[in-house]
């Protein structure tokens, strides 16, 4: 009988000690798993940080790298903004807050607001060209040769368009007028003249329309 009481003894202090170790396992879960997910979310919320600093370091880099860019740009010419064209190659712009009248450098359109000319053979074609090319609202760049302006005060100028084109070129290319040197502002004038006898020799515009 005694021994049967010290085994129903052990027995029930054996279930005590399991349900007591399986208890305490039980409540130990809940704090792993909670410092596991404290984990992530700290590892998560450092990589966010580094993202975003690094996001805001490139942002900068580019600014900067965008304002040297244009400020090396405006050093070569000066940026206009197109108001009005006259003719083929007299044109009406905004530049650094002023309103300029430009000529432009080693080209002669037909005329077709002169005075005493009258129109000329190909002047409402070069004028249209002019006018198409440079619609009211196109940014150019304007760059100066040796004098500044002529005798009625208009600003002698190289035209290029903001895809590298030259406008001066293009107008001989396209046999919407003729080169016209005059010193000092003969930069182009070899350039010019070498697209001037391609243009003539390809009767392309004025060349095939009217005599020289």
């Amino acid at each position: 009988m005694r021994v049967v009481l010290h085994l129903r003894t052990n027995i029930t202090a054996t279930k005590r000690r399991a349900n007591a170790t399986h208890s305490t396992s039980t409540t130990h879960r809940p704090v792993r798993k909670l410092g596991s997910t404290w984990l992530l979310l700290t590892c998560a919320a450092t990589l966010i940080a580094s993202c975003t600093n690094v996001d805001e370091r490139a942002t900068e880099q580019f600014a900067d790298r965008d304002t040297d860019q244009d400020a090396d740009q405006a050093d070569d010419a000066s940026l206009a903004r197109v108001v009005k064209v006259v003719d083929g190659d007299t044109l009406v712009v905004s530049v650094q807050n002023q309103i300029e009248t430009v000529r432009l450098i080693g080209v002669d359109t037909p005329e077709t607001v002169h005075p005493t000319k009258g129109v000329e053979c190909f002047g409402p074609e070069a004028s249209q060209f002019t006018k198409s090319t440079l619609k009211i609202g196109t940014v150019v760049r304007l760059a100066r040769d040796n004098e500044p302006r002529d005798r009625y005060q208009r600003l002698l100028v190289y035209l290029f368009l903001v895809d590298g084109r030259f406008f001066n070129e293009l107008l001989i290319d396209r046999g919407m007028a003729r080169t016209l040197s005059i010193e000092p502002n003969t930069a182009y004038a070899q350039l010019l003249a070498q697209h001037e006898a391609r243009a003539r020799k390809n009767r392309a515009g004025l060349w095939s329309s009217c005599e020289r």
